[in-house]
């Protein structure tokens, strides 16, 4: 009994329903407020079904953010599109919630988004969120893997470029 059944399928079924009720020996008016409650419910249990599961979906979720931050805010990024925030959204609000976020880095970003530890001295508590290749404008998935592949391409000293050494 779904919200989007067509009148004459519910005629239909209701034909069926009375059908089987004469034959196990419900008539009337109790067979009437059978079907005046089965209708009801066809009306309204698809919309309260569907408000069910997305309460359940928008508890949970508020619990990984506010429990477990940085694995929520990576996974929405690594599953977009969803249709709902645009990357840059989730990035800003995981940021005013106190997660630390870092850019992409050739030397350091898989094509997804990653948890990073944060080192000896951290600036901000908890895992640090790396974004992923996937977030660098213009780079194509394919052009990803075979940088990824490449590595450890930051550790060659290619001629003419000098690097700055550590102190």
């Amino acid at each position: 009994m779904g919200f989007k059944r067509s009148e004459k399928r519910m005629a239909e079924i209701e034909v069926k329903l009375r059908a089987g009720m004469e034959r196990t020996g419900i008539h009337g008016k109790v067979q009437d407020d059978i079907v005046r409650s089965i209708t009801a419910f066809a009306l309204y249990g698809f919309p309260e079904s569907h408000a069910a599961s997305f309460a359940l979906l928008a508890y949970a979720s508020a619990y990984l953010k506010c429990h477990h931050l940085a694995a929520f805010t990576c996974a929405m990024l690594n599953n977009q599109p969803m249709g709902f925030y645009a990357p840059a959204i989730l990035i800003k609000d995981a940021q005013r919630h106190g997660l630390r976020v870092l850019p992409v880095d050739v030397t350091k970003s898989e094509w997804d988004c990653a948890l990073e530890s944060p080192g000896p001295r951290p600036l901000a508590p908890g895992p640090h969120l790396r974004l992923g290749l996937r977030y660098a404008r213009g780079l194509r998935e394919e052009a990803a893997r075979a940088l990824l592949r490449a590595r450890p391409f930051s550790q060659h000293r290619r001629p003419g470029v000098s690097r700055p050494r550590a102190a």
